[in-house]
């Protein structure tokens, strides 16, 4: 499967390639010239949402492509209705079997579909798809109910809750919240028992947050305490020591800064520290135990249904990240067929300054140089700036570069395969909006590394010119 030497000639064998294509393209394009333009790039697979879109008028309904947090510059590379961000309103293509939420405070929102709008889309796109060879995926975000209750959202060490815009999207309920995983499993069979002859299940936020440095210290919720007691964690000591850490973010010094590059470059003095702190492993190890536990109930109302031939797939952060957003891929690749560790090289190029705008404001008294020097090596990345600035971190506008090195994310791969233990697949997800010669730089990393193939987030960033390059690069 993977590129490999013979004498001075390198064999490349065929990897797979899915491609997410929200269902607003075909509505927009029309479905010829959307799956013409993937099969010509020998796309095997797409992946939808069972929504579908109409302008919304007055600059009403929600922006397209989304904002994600500061990310106000970015624009399509592909128009929707002639235009390369847009105002939209969504409606559910599909009449939801209100029955499987009986019992549940959570129930889907169903809005009357405009003449003029056609709810087959989705059905069009998975018959085409067939048609042409190429397997087709839902993608689901299960812990997003619509207006998550109070007593079911995420809370912070300190008691408070998350409030936008520290979320890149609206806040997700919490993984331990009983009424949020009913609606999520309800949500799921809803879905296929319209869709069954899809071949692939994607779940997408099925974890905790960790955009915000503020995220990486919840969640202390009812719920998870009652499932931390049940499962033998003690939520006394978790309970101190994150606080503790919490209280020591916001008095930091300098010195304090530069020992915690001590800490992290040394495995000595990192294991050092993890022996002292059995609270903080627990935490970890504890948000890893829900997550996990969500994909189990998950895989087994798939074989109540009778479905175990359907791909089950996990996206989620690449290390570091996946630390603390309890997406542990060794235990998740023994549940699941595929796992998606996300590319969004956009996003990390300004979670520096999300941190580090954070640390600042609890501690005015640090400089941004000292702070980001530290937050870039704590987040192990890497990039060529000199001069280190909150300015110099944020989401590139359209033709803009991304001050992340792209081809150092093969060692993030490197380090989820060996997680996975050859249990799954891996196929991460490669986010397309980046400049041209970027977008060269991940389809040949990803070509060239131990990945089984990788999906591609999402169409519409994808111009004439980068499916040119998909197609000269990847087979």
């Amino acid at each position: 499967m993977y590129s490999v030497w013979e004498g001075v000639v390198k064999v490349k064998t065929k990897k797979f390639l899915g491609i997410f294509v929200n269902p607003v393209f075909v509505q927009s394009e029309g479905i010829k010239k959307v799956f013409d333009n993937l099969e010509n790039a020998s796309v095997q697979a797409i992946a939808i949402s069972c929504n579908i879109a109409s302008p919304a008028e007055n600059g009403r309904g929600r922006r397209f492509p989304d904002l994600a947090r500061d990310g106000y510059k970015r624009l399509l590379a592909r128009p929707v209705w002639g235009k390369y961000e847009i105002r939209l309103k969504y409606f559910s293509a599909y009449d939801h079997n209100l029955q499987l939420y009986d019992g549940l405070p959570y129930r889907p929102v169903s809005k009357n579909v405009p003449s003029g709008v056609d709810r087959e889309v989705p059905d069009a796109m998975i018959e085409e798809a067939k048609k042409r060879g190429m397997q087709v995926y839902i993608m689901i975000h299960p812990l997003i109910p619509p207006d998550t209750l109070a007593k079911d959202q995420p809370v912070f060490i300190d008691g408070s809750n998350p409030k936008p815009p520290q979320y890149i999207f609206k806040p997700w309920a919490c993984v331990n919240s009983p009424d949020a995983g009913g609606y999520g499993l309800a949500l799921i069979k809803d879905v296929l028992l319209h869709y069954p002859s899809v071949d692939g299940l994607m779940l997408d936020f099925v974890e905790y947050s960790a955009y915000s440095l503020e995220d990486n210290f919840a969640c202390f919720c009812k719920h998870c305490e009652a499932r931390a007691r049940e499962k033998g964690f003690d939520w006394n000591i978790i309970r101190s020591e994150v606080n503790s850490f919490w209280k020591w973010l916001h008095s930091l010094t300098s010195d304090e800064l530069k020992h915690s590059l001590c800490i992290i470059r040394s495995p000595s003095r990192t294991l050092e520290r993890l022996i002292h702190s059995p609270g903080w492993l627990q935490f970890l190890q504890f948000k890893a135990e829900s997550v996990v536990a969500f994909y189990k109930q998950v895989r087994k109302q798939l074989n109540e249904m009778e479905m175990q031939e359907l791909t089950l797939s996990a996206r989620g952060g690449p290390p570091p990240w996946n630390r603390t957003s309890g997406m542990d891929y060794r235990n998740l690749s023994e549940i699941c067929d595929t796992i998606m560790p996300k590319l969004f090289t956009f996003a990390y190029s300004a979670l520096p300054r999300w941190f580090g705008q954070t640390i600042q404001a609890w501690n005015p008294g640090l400089s941004e140089s000292d702070i980001l020097d530290t937050v870039v090596e704590w987040m192990d990345l890497s990039d060529d700036i000199k001069q280190r600035t909150f300015s110099s971190y944020h989401i590139p506008g359209k033709d803009e570069s991304n001050p992340v090195i792209i081809k150092d994310f093969n060692n993030r791969l490197e380090e989820v395969i060996d997680q996975m233990r050859g249990n799954a697949l891996c196929h991460p997800f490669a986010h397309a909006y980046m400049t041209d010669s970027e977008w060269r730089q991940m389809v040949a990393m990803l070509r060239d590394s131990s990945v089984d193939g990788m999906w591609i987030q999402m169409y519409g960033y994808l111009s004439d010119q980068k499916f040119k390059i998909l197609g000269e690069l990847w087979y």
